[in-house]
């Protein structure tokens, strides 16, 4: 089944789907790894409306893939995730970057959950569909409360009910999507 609707969710790897032993992003191939609550189950839910999910990752490629190794996430089209953007702050817009590599014919197609104020703004440069400030990352509430963004979660175990509550059902023909509320911008 395919979502007429959402087509592209792009996450930040780091802090907000996984975090790494404090001290040891050096030494990936043996530092602690914590898998976020409901990441999983995120994109599960996700891949069976036909949803294509990109990571943002802050590492390079190599160290991603070590991560993505150990969490046994593989990326490729029926892969737990089929795109990555690696080092993403060094890119101009990673966001729109993941709306170019997935072909999206309109950026409205696409979703971010995100966990930093600029990955936000670059989240509405790029003019996704929804802009969500997840709160379980590393910058605090305050500071993604004053970025751009149409809802705040705390965890992205609240992603599906989100997404349930905010696009028609994937079968129910629609013209006009719901908006949650309009951008936010301190």
């Amino acid at each position: 089944m395919i979502d007429a609707h959402l087509q592209l969710a792009v996450f930040h790897l780091n802090d907000m789907c996984v975090a790494v032993q404090e001290g040891m992003d050096r030494f990936l191939a043996t530092a602690s790894l914590e898998r976020m609550p409901g990441v999983e189950a995120t994109f599960i839910w996700l891949r069976k409306r036909g949803v294509r999910i990109c990571l943002l990752s802050d590492y390079d490629r190599e160290h991603t893939l070590v991560i993505l190794q150990r969490l046994r996430w593989s990326v490729d089209e029926d892969g737990t995730v089929q795109q990555i953007i690696t080092q993403q702050q060094e890119q101009e817009n990673p966001i729109a970057r993941a709306q170019e590599l997935a072909g999206l014919s309109n950026p409205r197609f696409s979703m971010a959950a995100v966990d930093t104020p600029r990955l936000l703004e670059q989240s509405n440069a790029a003019r996704v569909h929804f802009n969500l400030a997840i709160c379980n990352g590393r910058s605090s509430y305050h500071q993604l409360a004053t970025a751009p963004h149409h809802a705040m979660l705390d965890n992205l175990r609240q992603l599906p009910n989100f997404v349930i509550e905010h696009l028609p059902e994937p079968t129910r023909p629609t013209h006009r999507l719901q908006l949650p509320r309009p951008l936010h911008g301190g």
